[in-house]
């Protein structure tokens, strides 16, 4: 089921089969799988193309894997966003925090994940947030952000 959209590409999840020893779960993670209560193992979203090398990943690691279509693109219904809980909906800027609406500091501009991890979705959530607001949201929100790339 490959998409001819490049704005919207496939996603598919690579799922581990069964049970990493305390160091190869801490690799795992490092690379982006994260256990999923859902699906009850470690799973990470990823690009179509993308799959094989996971799929090798893991089996260098003697894990077994299970690759299924990702649903959800473009949606963001799944986990709570940061994004409804902005005092200001216009997304801050620069100097302006859109979660805390602290002024006069400097903000970084971030991006919502859809349901599938992605950040390449039509209409994706952006926002700038202040330095506090990153340390007390951003990490322990169950949710991925990435920080924009500054353009000059």
């Amino acid at each position: 089921m490959e998409t001819n959209n490049p704005l919207r590409p496939d996603r598919r999840i690579v799922k581990v089969r069964g049970f990493p020893d305390p160091l190869t779960l801490e690799r795992i993670e490092d690379v982006g799988f994260f256990f999923d209560d859902r699906a009850q193992t470690w799973i990470r979203f990823c690009a179509a193309e993308e799959v094989a090398h996971w799929m090798d990943y893991l089996e260098r690691r003697r894990l077994g894997s299970e690759v299924s279509v990702a649903t959800g693109m473009g949606q963001t219904r799944r986990m709570p966003c940061l994004s409804k809980q902005l005092l200001l909906p216009g997304g801050g800027g620069p100097t302006r925090c859109a979660l805390c609406a602290a002024d006069q500091l400097p903000c970084r501009e971030w991006i919502e994940g859809d349901d599938t991890d992605a950040l390449d979705y039509p209409e994706a959530a952006r926002f700038y947030l202040c330095g506090s607001c990153v340390q007390l949201h951003i990490g322990a929100h169950p949710r991925l952000y990435a920080p924009v790339e500054d353009t000059l």
